[in-house]
C-alpha cells in the first residue's frame, strides 16, 4: 500500500461578530480544550468552535 505524504495547513478561525448582541469574552483563551493527536497530526480545538467544523474533520479522520 503506498504512503502518501500529506500536507499540514494552518488555519485559525475567526468568530463573527454581530453589533446587536454584546460581545462575551472566552474564559480560558491561553490553550485548546481539546487535542487530538494522530501518527501524522495534531489537532487543537478552542472553545467557540463551530460544531459543523468539528464533525467535518472528524469525518476525514475516520476516512484514513
Amino acid at each position: 500500500m503506498p504512503i502518501t505524504k500529506l500536507t499540514i495547513v494552518p488555519v485559525t478561525l475567526n468568530p463573527i461578530t454581530d453589533e446587536s448582541s454584546p460581545i462575551m469574552p472566552t474564559k480560558n483563551t491561553l490553550g485548546p480544550s481539546c487535542v487530538i493527536k494522530t501518527a501524522s497530526a495534531e489537532i487543537s480545538f478552542f472553545n467557540g468552535v463551530d460544531e459543523h467544523i468539528i464533525l467535518t474533520i472528524m469525518k476525514e479522520l475516520n476516512k484514513r
